[in-house]
């Protein structure tokens, strides 16, 4: 039997969310994150990509915890827009416009600017993107079984192999570049490619999401994102605009200094700036990191509030 709680439907950019304040009511954490994938279903449940938890615990002196399940209820890194859509909640729920909340081991900063929607994330540093040409044609080799060879040579001439990077920007992400101008639509078909990446034995046990990006122009691309735990396509992902603002930094020769990227998603405007480093005074250490500063904003809403009834 499912117990009843208090929670509330928030989007940002389009990713939505079911959020519930463990603060405020007396509900066990093991149960929610067990039912994430029923209350997440959009035909029997509340519907959303993903149940993120407000605990007021935090064990490295954060003002909150963030605990997010994807929609099918496994574990997820960070979720960039998650917690723009969390950070929202807590800045008019008894926390200030700027305040610090925990994700596994990592420490994030919030920014709502006050009277407005628009919430940044500051982000730990990042490592640099890493090419996997290679890899990514076995993987569209692969993608053949479920696609036609024709379909799959066709996805090798729009994404190509030189272009394709991996990224971690506190998650797994995979970013492929368009070499023409046009809007990528996000197609079964593309479903489909992305599915294949996603599963692919490289990035097992975890999988990846996939990021297909298109219309670059300076600092501006269009992106679809087929979020893993999700399995498909999203109206925005916010660790996957950074991955991809990262991996067109450096296909354009990682320009040292401060840069801001707009990145267009179905759900909206994303804004992703960060400081990057000059590789040639980076430590060989492990602390040695291209990317700081590092900054997600963009806009988000409470949509309703209301009461999980159980079954």
């Amino acid at each position: 039997m499912s117990e009843k709680f208090h929670f509330l439907k928030l989007e940002a950019t389009g990713n939505d969310f079911i959020l519930v304040d463990a603060s405020k009511q007396d509900i066990p954490l093991e149960h929610l994150e067990h039912i994430a994938p029923e209350i997440c279903n959009r035909k029997t449940g509340i519907g959303a990509d993903g149940l993120l938890i407000l605990h007021p615990i935090s064990t490295l002196g954060a003002d909150y915890t963030m605990i997010y399940k994807n929609a099918d209820g496994s574990d997820a890194g960070m979720c960039g827009n998650g917690g723009r859509a969390i950070a929202f909640y807590a800045s008019q729920n008894g926390y200030s416009d700027t305040h610090r909340f925990q994700v596994h081991e990592q420490v994030y900063e919030a920014f709502v600017h006050p009277g407005s929607h628009q919430v940044e994330i500051s982000f730990p540093d990042c490592d640099a993107p890493s090419s996997i040409a290679n890899e990514w044609l076995a993987c569209v080799n692969k993608g053949s079984n479920e696609q036609s060879t024709e379909q799959a040579s066709s996805f090798s001439s729009i994404f190509k192999a030189d272009d394709a990077f991996r990224v971690y920007p506190q998650t797994e992400h995979v970013v492929l570049f368009s070499n023409n101008s046009l809007a990528i639509q996000p197609t079964e078909e593309l479903a489909k490619l992305g599915r294949s990446i996603r599963n692919d034995e490289l990035f097992h046990p975890r999988g990846t999401n996939v990021n297909f990006v298109s219309k670059q122009q300076a600092n501006h691309i269009q992106l679809e994102t087929y979020e893993r735990g999700v399995e498909h396509f999203t109206l925005a992902c916010g660790t996957g605009a950074i991955a991809s603002a990262m991996a067109l930094h450096m296909k354009k020769g990682g320009k040292v200094g401060s840069n801001l990227y707009h990145v267009t998603v179905q759900g909206g405007l994303l804004e992703v700036s960060f400081d990057c480093s000059d590789t040639d005074t980076l430590t060989q250490s492990e602390h040695g990191k291209l990317f700081k500063k590092v900054l997600l904003k963009g806009p988000t809403r409470i949509v309703f509030n209301g009461i999980w009834a159980g079954n």
